[in-house]
């Protein structure tokens, strides 16, 4: 009876304890993710864009970070499609973005998905951040992106100028004795030819 009493106790002893210490925080399981980036509208996009146009991921190269932040940089090759603002002149061009664990980032974009850019710096890369408002291309987007520049047009190769050259003479200018020689024959054959008359005409009287 004693020893069925104290297996009582001990297993609610056991119960009791289970229930009210507490267990491991729930977030120490969690991993870490970058925060989510807040969404950004077209408007606001276009107000801070260097320049907006849509193109095609083909490839994307990851490069280590040099600043000391976690994460990576990435180098994606666009070829572009159409242009709505900015200084855009060649079919194919980089655009820089990144992986920050600290803040928003866009990370490496998708191979084959078109996307509308919304970006700043020079076009040597072009970049793209988190707020910036970059996202894979549709018609509403396009729609928007309308709706504040118009249509967009296919990027343009800047013209070279090309020089054009004339042929120009040059053989010695004739000297002026033989730029007359022609005329000075003909007066010399009619003078000849006056005097073959005149000779004829007096012949004749006698």
């Amino acid at each position: 009876m004693l020893r069925r009493l104290l297996t009582i106790l001990l297993t609610a002893v056991v119960v009791a304890l289970t229930v009210l210490l507490p267990g491991p925080p729930v977030h120490a399981a969690k991993p870490k993710h970058p925060p989510e980036c807040q969404p950004v509208t077209v408007l606001d996009s276009t107000k801070s864009a260097r320049a907006v146009f849509s193109g095609t991921v083909t490839q994307v190269d990851r490069q280590p970070r040099t600043d000391g932040v976690p994460g990576a940089i990435y180098l994606q090759t666009v070829t572009v499609d159409l242009v709505y603002q900015g200084s855009v002149n060649t079919e194919t061009v980089q655009v820089q973005t990144d992986r920050n664990r600290a803040e928003c980032s866009l990370g490496a974009l998708s191979v084959d998905t078109e996307y509308m850019f919304f970006v700043s710096g020079t076009g040597d890369p072009w970049v793209a951040t988190g707020t910036s408002g970059t996202q894979p291309n549709s018609d509403v987007v396009i729609s928007q992106v309308e709706d504040v520049f118009g249509a967009g047009e296919p990027p343009i190769d800047p013209v070279t100028e090309q020089a054009t050259f004339e042929q120009v003479e040059t053989s010695e200018p004739q000297s002026l004795t033989r730029a007359a020689a022609p005329g000075l024959a003909l007066v010399i054959v009619g003078l000849l030819g006056l005097l073959v008359v005149r000779g004829v005409t007096r012949r004749s009287r006698y």
